[in-house]
């Protein structure tokens, strides 16, 4: 009698552990007793449709309801982390769009493999009509007093090569930055190759320079990029600007930022091994002009963080972000778009000093189509 009675105990707390994962969702959608950490990564959430005969007779309520509840019920955060982490453990599968885990457990974005890989090189000759409508822009500005600097950031498959997966090959020549730096370089071309700056100061950077588990520069690397790129702008200004004074540099193996964007992107259940990170933390020592130069920048996400700390607001006081030359972000006001301006060439030219900065992975896009806007008008 004992074994069907273990049997019958086995089915009756099987039986009670589904009922309780079905009522789970519910319970946490009204009374809210977990504490569950929001989803990483951009979210687009269906609003709550309104209930009205029209929308009912159209079925939008009916479709919108069915779209609010997927994306609003309880516990959802956990679940679809839970999927994520079956997926990931049982065949090996990520659920992120387009991330990679390369050699020991360093993560990649797709887009900086094909770049570090060669895979999607240009050509010279595509690189040198890019540059060729750049030097005139460039050219364009100095008559006006007016000042252009080209900044390369570093992508993190060429910075760890050697970490790559293996069905990706790193290529030291045929790939786009080197073609590039190269152009810039002969078309006089004011630049900052940051990228090369970074790899060559790897073997001896006291603090690492990209993250294990993010795709941008370290919090460490970015304060050297940001200290580094303000003196530039001053020089090639001749107008000094605020600077970083740093104060202390603090070790976390807890990592903050934007330092494991990626793996939080991922939305596992489980943390990922990383590296100790070094956060610096500074001081921004201002000088008082009214003569202030104005910066404009034109780029991708690699500026976002010194954006973020305020940089604009603080250093370059009165400048403007054009993300990705499609959206303009200015401190404390609406975000625009860069379709919207009247006349492109002369909303660039307000500005005294002009920094086109962008990754390895974005050098297929060069300039985000800045060269074209200015040359048309």
């Amino acid at each position: 009698m004992a074994a069907p009675q273990l049997h019958t105990r086995i089915k009756k707390a099987l039986f009670i552990v589904a009922l309780a994962m079905l009522l789970l969702p519910w319970l946490e959608q009204n009374e809210h007793f977990l504490k569950l950490a929001p989803l990483g990564g951009a979210q687009q959430l269906a609003p709550n449709v309104a209930f009205s005969a029209q929308n009912w007779k159209s079925t939008t309520f009916q479709e919108g309801q069915q779209a609010y509840v997927r994306d609003h019920f309880g516990a959802r955060s956990f679940f679809i982390r839970l999927y994520n982490e079956l997926n990931d453990q049982l065949f090996g599968e990520f659920k992120a769009n387009g991330v990679i885990r390369g050699k020991d457990g360093y993560l990649f974005e797709e887009n900086y493999l094909l770049a570090a890989s060669g895979k999607d090189f240009l050509g010279a000759d595509s690189i040198g009509v890019l540059i060729a409508q750049l030097q005139q822009i460039e050219q364009s500005l100095q008559q006006k007093g007016k000042h252009l600097l080209v900044c390369l950031a570093p992508g993190k498959g060429s910075f760890f090569p050697q970490k790559m997966p293996s069905s990706y090959r790193y290529e030291k020549q045929l790939r786009n930055h080197p073609y590039f730096a190269k152009a810039l370089q002969e078309a006089k071309i004011p630049l900052f190759d940051i990228q090369s700056w970074f790899e060559a100061m790897k073997p001896s950077a006291p603090y690492p320079l990209f993250p294990k588990n993010g795709i941008h520069w370290s919090s460490y690397g970015e304060y050297l990029v940001a200290d580094s790129l303000i003196r530039r702008v001053g020089h090639l200004s001749k107008h000094p600007f605020a600077r970083l004074a740093l104060q202390r540099i603090e070790t976390s193996t807890q990592l903050r930022d934007r330092d494991e964007d990626i793996e939080l992107g991922m939305n596992l259940l489980r943390n990922l091994p990383d590296f100790q990170m070094a956060y610096p933390k500074f001081e921004i020592v201002k000088k008082i002009d009214k003569k202030a130069k104005r910066v404009l920048v034109i780029g991708d996400s690699f500026f976002y963080g010194m954006y973020n700390w305020g940089i604009m607001e603080q250093v370059f006081a009165d400048g403007q972000f054009w993300y990705y030359n499609n959206e303009i972000l200015v401190p404390k006001a609406q975000t625009r778009l860069v379709e919207t301006l009247p006349h492109y060439r002369r909303e660039v030219e307000k500005f005294d000093v002009v920094i086109l900065l962008l990754t390895e992975a974005n050098l297929p896009r060069f300039g985000f189509g800045m060269q074209q806007a200015y040359l048309r008008e």
